[in-house]
């Protein structure tokens, strides 16, 4: 007999995160501010009740609601911060030297530049459809899954480049969240302030292609629903 699938019986409730019951210990990431950034939490539930009337939708079909969610989340625009950074890519390397000449004279790291650049544009003039899609009221369909897939992935390469600008000090000049435990300073290092967290950022970004579904998923969703028919 054909099993159901492991996505029924699952129920969408909205909860008052000031309900009794629950707790919320904040947790530190790095991010591209000397101090890191707070933007996430541990949440845990202890016996917490919710009414009935806080359920979203019919009862053990949740997964429909959560699947409408993520079309947007997943289909966010990204070609904005994207640009964003690799402008700050490209001041970067005006000011940093290496071999005896500004690393945006570099040619390979000018190709790179410029690859980037393009990958950029497309991106955006693909969310610009997709928006367009939805201000009509169309389904976007695969097209979210696409979109998260390339922004994620541009986006980790432009922090890539970033960090190959700041060079040396590219490390994580970071303050360290636990210092305090272990008795040490958790002072930055001393590094120029456009360079200040440009580690963190690369590390923060690894995230973006795992969240809301990792870039595996997301090509096995667009196979299922555009290659499938």
């Amino acid at each position: 007999s054909k099993e159901d699938k492991k996505q029924n019986g699952i129920s969408f409730i909205l909860v008052d995160m000031n309900t009794p019951g629950i707790t919320i210990t904040p947790i530190n990431t790095l991010d591209d501010t000397p101090v890191g950034d707070q933007e996430i939490n541990s949440v845990f539930f202890d016996n917490v009740k919710v009414p009935v009337e806080n359920l979203v939708g019919k009862e053990g079909e949740g997964w429909t609601c959560a699947k409408y969610l993520l079309t947007f989340e997943r289909g966010s625009a990204y070609a904005p911060s994207c640009r964003n950074a690799l402008r700050k890519a490209r001041e970067i390397a005006k000011l940093e030297m290496a071999g005896g000449h500004a690393v945006a004279d570099d040619p390979d790291f000018a190709r790179k530049m410029a690859e980037l650049e393009i990958q950029i544009e497309a991106l955006d003039a693909t969310e610009r459809r997709i928006f367009d899609k939805l201000s009509s009221g169309q389904s976007v369909g695969a097209m979210s899954s696409l979109m998260k897939t390339r922004g994620s992935e541009i986006g980790q390469k432009v922090t890539e480049i970033v960090l190959e600008a700041a060079g040396v000090y590219g490390e994580p000049f970071v303050q360290d969240t636990y210092a305090h435990l272990e008795g040490r300073s958790n002072e930055p290092l001393p590094a120029p302030e456009h360079l200040i967290a440009s580690a963190g950022s690369y590390f923060n970004n690894r995230k973006t292609s795992i969240y809301a579904g990792s870039n595996e998923i997301q090509r096995n969703i667009m196979a299922q629903m555009i290659l499938a028919g």
